[in-house]
């Protein structure tokens, strides 16, 4: 999912892209510039209504943010619960999944190794895994560092995360030999597609030049020197002493979030794209450390000024969001090595955003006002985008656009029509439903995709088809009959809000294959039941 995961609620793909280029001319100074005197003439935000709004906005179980100006941590707020059906409170000192976020600490470590000669960002992949490869050969030999981590692979959006998504089992080895199957939807570098497997690409690049895992060269080159001690680069890495938050996930139309099934915590395979976990304080250290140009708060430089530089040079063109734009207060928005850039309210504005199983993070930076955001909270919609942009609009001086209002009123609409489709699908088939073209008996079998792997259909004791998806425990739930080959599958966890079309492909009499689709449009990108092309390959 990571994470941009772009998602399942309006506004969710800010926070995910997530939570994009055509690099620009002028590199981002790794300097700011001396604050203008707008941001000082600013009246300070009342944060705690504005965090107190935003949860109630997006109905969130719990949420922390925080701000820092000028080098200092200016507030920090905490509210709601760190898990539903307790008392346990949310607190500023508790570690949330940062998710995509975390891709940018994957470039800063390859940017590290570039200093050291050690990495080229231009350089083919094949120079680091030479057994990489794409589903196009002229592609397989040209795929350089650069292409891998700024979403221009030509991939769909989201391709191949169901090998790691909600429960998937793959390996960095199984992410490599899964990428030449999936086939592309567009041109070589030429449109903006999010994705998190070519980041896993680069975490196993970190790994074998520098000789440690990529959790360890994170920890010890970044987090550590940062200052960073409470993060962590993997949650198995969570001392047991340590408070951390639990995602919350809810079934459509559900009045509360409930606490996620243990098995969608990301894989250790998932890390590079989306593993750190980190509190608020360290993810303003974190801002801190990018507005003195890769400079420790102790003066330790990390990057050169040049690599400093470099990553927050805009790549891919993105769209920018539809209210941002007729807000008038965002015009170009591009993917960087692990960053969003965009103007704002005039400014350069570097971020990005993260979404985990039950959770959504947003990360600002304001280099030229020396303002950096950061919110969370352990619901999986978009609160802390809306909370950001709000903070860093009023920091601004500007108090006229309403988002917290605005996006929280839309995501609002957007979930209701959500729910009813599910709801709608889920009672019954449409009026005019076609009975199955064959008995169910013959739609048992073992059907292959080639890069996902073996999916079976078999029958249940009473009668109807099961569906199991090979590589997911969660994924695994009963068929019902929809319209003629089409089967709906409604999963065991409503809250995963991604029950799917299954439709069986007939041919001469027999059932050849099948596909699948999302049912509704809450469903997260990194379901891409879509990209499967699933053929029949036994009984």
């Amino acid at each position: 999912m990571t994470f941009a995961r772009t998602g399942a609620a309006l506004l969710l793909s800010t926070a995910l892209a997530a939570c994009a280029h055509t690099q620009l001319d002028t590199p981002t100074p790794p300097v700011p510039p001396t604050p203008p005197a707008v941001a000082t003439a600013a009246a300070a935000p009342d944060y705690d209504a504005a965090l107190q709004r935003t949860m109630q906005a997006y109905d969130s179980t719990g949420m922390v943010a925080a701000v820092s100006i000028d080098g200092k941590t200016v507030w920090q707020g905490a509210r709601g619960l760190a898990e539903e059906g307790t008392n346990r409170p949310v607190t500023q000192d508790m570690l949330f999944p940062i998710a995509s976020i975390s891709k940018a600490f994957t470039t800063t470590a390859l940017a590290m190794l570039v200093d050291q000669g050690k990495v080229d960002w231009d350089a083919p992949v094949r120079t680091y895994i030479p057994e990489f490869a794409m589903y196009d050969p002229w592609v397989s030999e040209h795929f350089t560092m650069r292409d891998a981590l700024t979403h221009r692979s030509g991939l769909p959006l989201g391709a191949g995360d169901l090998l790691i998504w909600p429960d998937g089992d793959a390996k960095p080895e199984d992410i490599i030999k899964a990428l030449p199957l999936l086939r592309p939807t567009t041109g070589f570098r030429a449109e903006y597609a999010y994705d998190n497997l070519l980041y896993v690409v680069a975490g196993e690049i970190v790994r074998r030049v520098s000789g440690q895992s990529w959790s360890d060269f994170v920890t010890a080159n970044i987090l550590k020197p940062v200052g960073m001690g409470e993060c962590v680069a993997s949650k198995n890495l969570i001392p047991a002493d340590e408070p951390f938050v639990t995602g919350h996930e809810r079934a459509a139309g559900a009045d509360a979030g409930v606490p996620i099934d243990e098995r969608l915590a990301f894989s250790e395979t998932w890390n590079p794209a989306g593993g750190i976990w980190c509190d608020t304080e360290g993810m303003m250290k974190w801002g801190r450390f990018w507005l003195d140009g890769g400079v420790t708060a102790d003066g330790k430089r990390l990057l050169s000024e040049k690599q400093a530089a470099e990553v927050w040079k805009g790549v891919t063109p993105e769209t920018v969001s539809g209210s941002l734009r007729e807000a008038g207060v965002s015009h170009l928005e591009l993917y960087a090595l692990g960053w969003n850039v965009q103007d704002f309210e005039g400014r350069l504005l570097v971020s990005h955003g993260g979404g985990a199983p039950g959770v959504v993070s947003n990360f600002m930076i304001i280099p030229e006002e020396n303002i950096v955001l950061f919110s969370a909270t352990n619901d999986y919609r978009g609160a802390p985008s809306t909370f950001n942009f709000a903070m860093a609009d009023a920091l601004l001086g500007r108090q006229d656009h309403d988002f917290i209002g605005e996006w929280g009123g839309a995501f609002a609409k957007r979930e209701a029509e959500g729910t009813k489709l599910l709801a709608d699908t889920a009672a019954s088939p449409p009026a005019d439903a076609q009975p199955a073209s064959l008995p169910l008996s013959a739609y048992v079998g073992t059907y292959r995709d080639p890069w996902y792997g073996e999916v079976r259909i078999r029958m249940t004791d009473t009668g109807g088809l099961f569906i199991d998806m090979g590589r997911s425990e969660i994924l695994d739930g009963d068929l019902t009959h929809y319209d003629g080959d089409r089967f709906a599958a409604f999963w065991p966890d409503s809250s995963l809000k991604a029950d799917a079309f299954v439709d069986f492909t007939v041919a001469g009499g027999k059932v050849t294959g099948m596909t699948m689709k999302a049912i509704s449009d809450l469903t997260d990108f990194s379901y891409d039941f879509h990209d499967l092309d699933l053929k029949r390959v036994g009984d």
